[in-house]
């Protein structure tokens, strides 16, 4: 019966290889499979019979390596679950791909596995593949072989520019990886005190308020105290705001000890509070093109940053912003002063309000308020301020999917033939794009071994077991067979908003089409990807050499701006403009910013996939 099921199981694996690839022609006498070769046919009557190839007839040993696989044991359920379906000997390396030093001794003895992920590698993909370690995979393999690599790729499509063999436009280095729910959310978002808000009459009406339902168990009384919404405050407003926090004793307690907000250090953390109000954000590889100048330039030589930066000194010299001590790091200093419940507006991360049970995440804003004895504080988080001329950006966590270098590409040997690498990539087919259920069974493991749904399949969270609690032939990393590929979540996470209640920001923000509505979409990117490898190399050299005479200027015209010692900051701009222009920036502009080799940035479909 096993026997049965198997020889079944490979029948519809090579039929869904049929279905899903677009390569070969209809022969006549034949049909085209997926790898190009012909099924003999026979015709009596009106009767056809087909006689099925076995698409893994031949036999392969292939060798295998990941991370965090240093435990291994041989012969694991998934291993053998492959190996019986695709014909193939999978012998796994007990090894941990990101240790550099046995990594470094594999490589100078000549040891590469067929398949691997190696963070620790001792040179990257690049260097490995000019030394003759790795192979390269072409554009149409993948397109033959892994239609689901590439049909995931083509939703983004900037990732066909990664990771390409030098000189070539559809040759790769490996598999690139694609984690798309990466691009897909906000890092950070803004949190305002809501009971404050509604003292200084800025309150919201109750039907616009999404409130958040705790996902810990235990802290369900939390459950009224944090909202979501999109504000449209405008800027003027938001001053009033800022002022009434500060000297109109929005907590009712009779003493002047409240402030509008802290100003914090521009990071992934301020985005959609701070800097994007005025139409940029933290990222130093994006690129705008300035309305004064027409050209493409960095943030610190756009012109809506002067108007920040006067907009912040303005704020700390009238005591509506504070700025931290200085004297630790930023992210201890500000959660002990948020922490205090004293400051109205506040940078928060966008999803760390769910961990109230994680050291990592339960020390700041707003947790860190309701967990140091202020438990009946409120708070509302969103995109809730506009800036002066009504914008309102942010940056998504990455600018897309991919990546380059050693963390970012899964490899091949320079030893495996084109018949291997076609197995290597039908098992990753399957393990990746076959199915849901196949893709959850080689990431995470079987349903009701390694883990259990919450609620309804596909629409609630999966509960892991414990690893204490599984047997010793279950346990181990469960992606071994994996690749590198994240699809969205914002489907599941919608689900599990509307179905089950449990709201967050990412998905609160995709429903109502908010993530598109506020992502800022650079003119340009500085990028490999954007720039080309050998360009981009050259930018790196350049943009090193000219920083060593711009960071100078840059800081020390910020340095003032933040002490308020700049009187006019229209003519000391015009003045800092003119010492970036003579001091590298205009080389840079011209053989790098405005250079159309250097292409427009474009996100493709990052704000809509879903699932």
């Amino acid at each position: 019966m096993k026997k049965f099921l198997s020889v079944l199981l490979v029948l519809c694996i090579s039929l869904s290889f049929v279905a899903c690839t677009s390569s070969g022609e209809e022969q006549p006498g034949g049909v085209t499979t997926s790898a190009g070769t012909t099924k003999a046919s026979t015709t009596t009557g009106t009767t056809t019979a087909e006689i099925e190839e076995n698409p893994f007839e031949e036999f392969f040993e292939i060798s295998w390596l990941d991370q965090l696989n240093a435990d291994w044991r041989e012969g694991r359920w998934d291993e053998l679950e492959l190996e019986e379906m695709f014909n193939v000997d999978l012998q796994v390396w007990a090894e941990d791909g990101r240790n550099t030093e046995r990594m470094a001794a594999l490589v100078a003895a000549g040891d590469m596995p067929d398949f691997s992920y190696m963070p620790g590698a001792p040179r990257e993909p690049v260097n490995l593949y000019e030394e003759g370690m790795i192979r390269s995979i072409t554009l149409q393999q993948m397109k033959d072989w892994i239609p689901g690599f590439v049909e995931a790729m083509e939703r983004i499509p900037i990732g066909f520019t990664y990771n390409l063999v030098p000189g070539t436009t559809d040759e790769y280095l490996g598999f690139t990886q694609n984690s798309v729910a990466a691009c897909q959310y906000f890092y950070d978002a803004t949190c305002v005190n809501l009971d404050w808000l509604e003292n200084v009459g800025y309150g919201f009406d109750e039907s616009a308020l999404v409130p958040v339902k705790m996902t810990v168990e235990g802290y369900e009384k939390f459950n009224d105290n944090i909202f979501f919404t999109e504000g449209n405050i405008p800027f003027e407003d938001m001053n009033e705001i800022l002022r009434a926090f500060t000297e109109d004793d929005p907590d009712g307690n009779g003493v002047d000890d409240t402030y509008g907000m802290l100003y914090v250090q521009e990071s992934a953390w301020t985005n959609m509070t701070q800097e994007g109000l005025f139409g940029f954000v933290h990222d130093a590889n994006y690129r705008y093109e300035d309305p004064v100048t027409g050209d493409i330039v960095p943030k610190y030589a756009y012109t809506p940053y002067r108007d920040y930066l006067q907009w912040v000194s303005d704020s700390l010299t009238k005591g509506y912003m504070v700025k931290r001590p200085g004297k630790e790091a930023w992210q201890p200093e500000y959660n002990a002063m948020a922490a205090t419940n004293k400051y109205g507006v506040y940078c928060v991360n966008g999803s760390g309000y769910l961990a109230l049970n994680s050291d990592a995440y339960r020390i700041f804003p707003p947790q860190s308020i309701l967990l140091n004895g202020n438990e009946d504080a409120r708070f509302v988080i969103g995109p809730m301020f506009r800036g002066p001329e009504g914008k309102s950006v942010d940056a998504t966590y990455q600018i897309d999917p991919y990546g380059v270098g050693k963390w970012r590409v899964q490899m091949i040997s320079a030893e495996v033939s084109d018949a291997k690498l076609e197995r290597i990539c039908r098992i990753l087919q399957y393990t990746n794009f076959h199915s849901v259920d196949s893709r959850i069974r080689y990431n995470s493991g079987i349903e009701g071994i390694h883990w259990k749904w919450a609620g309804e399949p596909y629409k609630s969270s999966r509960i892991a077991t414990p690893t204490t609690e599984l047997a010793e032939e279950y346990r181990g990393n469960l992606s071994v067979f994996a690749l590198r590929y994240s699809p969205s979540t914002v489907q599941f996470q919608i689900d599990n908003a509307v179905e089950n209640g449990y709201w967050a920001y990412t998905p609160y923000m995709h429903v109502n089409n908010l993530l598109v509505k506020y992502a800022l979409n650079p003119v340009k990117h500085t990028s490999e990807a954007y720039m080309g490898r050998e360009l981009y190399a050259e930018f790196v050299k350049d943009n090193a050499e000219h920083n060593a005479q711009l960071n100078p200027i840059i800081n020390n015209f910020k340095n003032r701006a933040l002490n308020g010692e700049i009187a006019n900051f229209n003519t000391e701009w015009t003045e800092y403009i003119d010492q970036l222009y003579a001091n590298g920036l205009q080389t840079m502009i011209d053989k790098y910013y405005n250079n159309p080799k250097f292409i427009e940035y474009d996100p493709g479909e990052k704000f809509t996939i879903k699932d």
